[in-house]
Parts: C-alpha cells; sequence; structure tokens
C-alpha cells in the first residue's frame, strides 16, 4: 500500500476541509438532469429483507423532517401558527446538500425539534429568487427564522446538527421568555 508524501498531507486535508465547510457554489457543480427536484421526499435507500443478523426484519424508517415546498408557502404557515422557520437551502447538483438532508437534519434532535418549526425546502433550481432574495451563494444554507421571517441564524456547508440543534433550542427559548410590557411611571410616589 502506497501512502501520500508528508508534504501532501496538509493539502489534501486543507482542501478536504474547505469542501467540506464552505459547500458547494453554482460554479462548483454543473445541475444534475432527471428528477423533479424534490430531494426531500426520498429516503435513503434500504436493503431488501432486512438487516443481516436480525431475523431478516427491517427496522421502521427512522422519522423524517416534513418540509413545505419553497419559502412563499412556508412563510404564510409561520405567519398562521406564529412558529418559527427552518429553512433549508439546497441544489440537486451540490453533493453537500445530500450529505446534509441524510446526516445532520436527519438527527434525531434536529428531527425533534423540527416539529415546533415551519420546515421549508427551498430548491436552487427552481426557486432562484428565493435564493437571492436571502443571499444565498453556497449550498447547503441553513436558516432559522423567526416568524416573521427575522433571520436570526445561518449555516452553510457541511453544518454540524448539534450546531442546528443549539440554534433551534436557543430559537424556541427566546420564543417562550414572557415579553415584558412596560408602564407608566409608578403611582407609588405622592
Amino acid at each position: 500500500m502506497a501512502f501520500p508524501s508528508p508534504s501532501l498531507v496538509p493539502a489534501a486535508l486543507a482542501v478536504a476541509l474547505v469542501a467540506a465547510v464552505a459547500g458547494c457554489t453554482v460554479r462548483d457543480e454543473q445541475a444534475a438532469s432527471g428528477g423533479d427536484g424534490r430531494w426531500w421526499t426520498s429516503a435513503p435507500s434500504r436493503p431488501a429483507g432486512g438487516l443481516i443478523g436480525n431475523g431478516g426484519v427491517t427496522p421502521p424508517a427512522p422519522p423524517a423532517i416534513d418540509y413545505v415546498d419553497g419559502y412563499e408557502a412556508g412563510s404564510r404557515r409561520a405567519a398562521e401558527t406564529g412558529l418559527p422557520m427552518l429553512v433549508v437551502f439546497r441544489a440537486s447538483w451540490c453533493r453537500w446538500s445530500g450529505e446534509l438532508v441524510q446526516a445532520t437534519v436527519a438527527d434525531p434532535r434536529v428531527v425533534r425539534l423540527s416539529r415546533r418549526f415551519v420546515c421549508m425546502a427551498v430548491d436552487a433550481d427552481r426557486h432562484a429568487d428565493t435564493c437571492r432574495q436571502f443571499g444565498v451563494q453556497a449550498f447547503p444554507t441553513v436558516m432559522i427564522l423567526d416568524s416573521t421571517g427575522t433571520e436570526r441564524f445561518r449555516a452553510t456547508g457541511s453544518a454540524a446538527s448539534a450546531q442546528i440543534a443549539a440554534a433551534m433550542d436557543g430559537m424556541l427559548a427566546d420564543q417562550s421568555r414572557p415579553r415584558r410590557i412596560a408602564t407608566g411611571p409608578s403611582s407609588t410616589a405622592r
């Protein structure tokens, strides 16, 4: 087995780190042909006949996030319900977008928290205007917005599920804090 020369290892690691953190830009890859762009409706494939060693029983599919297609429909639902928004901007041609869907936003903590959000999937090819509106220049980009559409969190690239879960927890904590109503001068001083 041949090992790379020691001088190439730091450079290769740096390139891999940049690719993992930065995600894909429009110039990185060409759009894949085919498909309807609804990447969030398909689950990773499972082997037929179950897993080896469990009697051929296929375990139930892990829970998944229920996405609304596009920002317009999702923001209307958020305004009606008063729920914050989790918006995933991705591109079908970006391999990091697929990784985010299969790993980060499939994390059980993120899925559990997503039940208290309106979750939206924004496909770069079908909703390019929305991507421009939010200044999304790399994919995937995950944003958390309050129910009025104010951005509270943004991560680009293959964001860690712990980072997204913490931002979701923070958003929910902010919403649950009682609002202090300003009152006039105290009438106790006479």
